[in-house]
């Protein structure tokens, strides 16, 4: 609904959601269409995984040690995954056993074009920039 729409011999129309995490349904918004100068700015985990690597005219890489992502994350998810040691059992056994599988056969801070470590929210670093790579 949004790569292929966004691709280079894209329609351009897409919709901005097509289902609800938090309600795990579907959802149905109306179709709308892109101008020929827009670009599509996409965000989520395991993007650089090879089977989508060719969508992407250029990529950046957020990292952050495990040990800040699950603070971060008991932070965040409390109430939604039920208390803090919910969310730090979740992560233990899905999220980063998930991220760690992931680095080993992808390497995504190899391959994309720009590389920050954000460990420090409030002072991100850059790693690598395409210049650097």
């Amino acid at each position: 609904l949004l790569l292929e729409p966004f691709g280079p011999d894209g329609s351009r129309r897409y919709r901005c959601a097509c289902f609800d995490y938090l309600t795990d349904e579907k959802v149905a918004l109306p179709e709308e269409e892109a101008s020929p100068e827009s670009i599509l700015l996409f965000d989520g985990v395991f993007l650089l995984r090879d089977e989508l690597r060719a969508f992407w005219d250029f990529s950046i890489f957020v990292q952050a040690d495990f040990d800040e992502i699950v603070r971060r994350a008991e932070e965040r998810d409390r109430e939604l995954m039920g208390g803090a040691e919910a969310v730090r059992e979740r992560y233990r056994t899905r999220y980063i056993s998930g991220q760690e599988l992931y680095f080993s056969r992808c390497a995504p801070q190899e391959i994309a074009d720009v590389v920050f470590d954000n460990t420090n929210a409030s002072d991100p670093r850059l790693i690598r920039t395409p210049a650097s790579a």
